[in-house]
């Protein structure tokens, strides 16, 4: 890549000057009232691009499921070859699409003020992922979000497959998805920024947002979010821009407290944390002017940008990643959690702004409805509860297999950058297998699935046949948080519970009972221990032994006739 020196692009910023190249959005041509369109946004970018050719990149990661690329664009000198790589992302939900509009304000300031953004430019290499979900961003009307206040014409959640994009980082049902994760993966990005705007309570706020959680980040990595979170915030009050944690309530209403998100991979910001990367969401309050919501995203994106272009700091933060990168190999197992919940025990108060809330009755339905007071504000604390603790551990293995049948898996793996080999001939392992031992399912498809949940499972040591062709992954430190949220059934966005494996729930094999009778007895007579436990059975399970199929059951659920592959899930673990 061609390097530019800082002089030389202050040169090219006057000559750009001289020949009236302004670049005012479609946002603020509009009187800042209307998002630009997927159209505008191409063709704006393109011109940007060509305006400053040497230090920008406008390009597309591939294309959406309806068929319309998605572009990126990119501003790097090339000074600092340690520069910190930052992404954003826009119009995951283009109903929400502050983000658009704050984004190409933001690189057209940058690049039409160089002086006043020396230290961002030279340390920082932002890219922008302009419009995410193109087919919601095509799809655009008068009449999305009914609670929004603006603008007129805006994009759709769903993407051409009516997919929401934010709920497919892990299953990849997508093409946006697929195309993302190879995007992600091959620029190692290290910092995340995700544009929405929030639904739900009324409050003063129009700015919220929340970050990785500490629990999920690599704990190298987190002195540092913490200290980024605390620069935002001082400089966002500066501007006298107040901001809270996105808002959660415990309750109907924010008086009763507010919980921390717990963002698992599913989407984008957990998905973030699974590569080491640390993500934050900005979430604009749906009921503020839209102008206001462009503003506050501008000015997060602005102060983030600025907390983290210092020099020196940068180069610390790269030296942690090399530590996380350098380490190859797992050397040994370990437990870790891969399941959390809220401890619901804890809570700090912090200050928050709201407003008083009442009832009153409905002119629709006579019931009593809930309202806010807006000209009863009020400030005061409120419990804030941020504290979560493991809910399951599993044991991580030096490796894992899966066979090569399930190419599904596979080739997710591979999106998501998982090195892996393939078994050179046919073997037979002593490995540790899982069981499914029980599950509960959605009962209304779940983003093109019926999701599984509350899994639970048991492992076993066993002799595993394995084919030429197999595919062994080695666990290292780099790649086994994810790992461990995909592979592992329990963990809650496996992809298990996704139904990636739904095939092993169905039992193949039975039996006649006629014909299986002198069999089960015969299986009873040559083992003792089992025949005993099965006369134990009878005693202590009246519902047992008043069923003749449930007893020859239980006999061919115990003998070398029931079919091994039964809920055992195809992941096999090498210690």
């Amino acid at each position: 890549m061609k390097k530019i020196s800082f002089i030389g692009f202050i040169f090219l910023f006057v000559f750009s000057a001289i020949n009236g190249q302004q670049h005012k959005t479609p946002y603020e041509l509009s009187g800042n009232k209307a998002t630009t369109t997927y159209e505008e946004c191409r063709e704006w970018y393109r011109n940007l691009h060509q305006q400053f050719p040497d230090i920008t990149f406008f390009d597309s990661i591939g294309t959406s499921d309806g068929g319309f690329p998605m572009y990126t664009f990119r501003i790097y000198t090339g000074e600092n070859v340690q520069a910190l790589r930052v992404l954003v992302m826009n119009n995951i939900h283009p109903g929400e699409p502050e983000g658009t509009d704050a984004s190409m304000i933001l690189v057209r300031n940058l690049l039409e003020n160089p002086k006043k953004y020396r230290e961002i430019l030279q340390n920082i290499d932002l890219n922008i992922l302009c419009q995410y979900n193109a087919d919601g961003t095509k799809n655009r009307g008068c009449c999305r979000r009914a609670n929004q206040d603006g603008p007129d014409f805006k994009g759709n959640r769903a993407n051409a497959k009516n997919l929401d994009l934010n709920r497919d980082f892990i299953k990849m049902d997508s093409r946006n998805a697929k195309y993302f994760s190879r995007y992600f993966i091959k620029n190692k990005f290290q910092v995340f920024i995700d544009n929405h705007t929030s639904n739900g309570a009324d409050y003063q706020y129009t700015l919220t947002y929340f970050h990785t959680r500490p629990e999920k980040l690599n704990p190298l990595l987190v002195p540092f979010m913490e200290e980024m979170t605390t620069g935002i915030e001082k400089k966002l009050h500066k501007r006298k821009i107040p901001t809270a944690p996105y808002v959660e309530t415990i309750s109907h209403v924010p008086d009763s407290g507010i919980v921390a998100f717990w963002e698992t991979g599913r989407y984008s910001t957990g998905y973030a944390s699974l590569h080491h990367c640390i993500g934050f969401t900005v979430e604009t309050h749906m009921l503020k002017p839209f102008s206001d919501r462009v503003n506050v995203t501008l000015a997060f994106m602005e102060e983030l940008l600025d907390v983290i272009a210092d020099k020196k700091q940068i180069e610390k933060i790269q030296h942690t990643y090399r530590e996380i990168y350098g380490e190859d190999k797992l050397r040994t197992t370990l437990m870790v959690p891969n399941r959390w919940v809220l401890d619901k025990s804890r809570h700090d108060e912090i200050p928050f702004l709201g407003y008083e809330f009442g009832y009153k009755t409905s002119a629709i339905s006579g019931s009593k409805r809930l309202y806010y007071d807006k000209n009863k504000p009020w400030e005061r604390n409120i419990p804030y509860y941020h504290y979560y603790k493991p809910a399951d551990s599993v044991l991580v293995p030096r490796a894992y297999i899966v066979p090569q049948q399930w190419g599904e898996i596979i080739d997710r793996l591979l999106w998501n950058g998982i090195k892996m080999k393939q078994i050179p001939r046919d073997t037979n392992l002593m490995l540790r297998a899982s069981y499914i031992q029980s599950y509960e399912t959605v009962k209304n498809p779940y983003e093109s699935h019926y999701m599984h949940y509350n899994t639970t499972s048991w492992d076993t040591l066993m002799g595993v046949d394995l084919h030429a062709g197999d595919y062994l992954i080695q666990v290292t430190n780099t790649n086994r948080s994810f790992l461990v949220a995909v592979l592992e059934a329990r963990s809650p966005d496996s992809y298990f519970n996704w139904n990636f494996f739904d095939g092993i729930l169905q039992q193949k094999e039975g039996f006649s009972d006629y014909v299986f009778e002198e069999q089960a007895m015969e299986i009873l007579n040559k083992n003792p221990e089992l025949k005993l436990r099965f006369e134990e059975k009878q005693k202590s399970d009246s519902t047992f032994a008043s069923s003749p199929w449930a007893q020859l059951n239980w006999i061919y659920l115990h003998s070398e006739f029931f079919e091994p592959v039964y809920n055992r899930v195809p992941v096999y673990r090498m210690d």
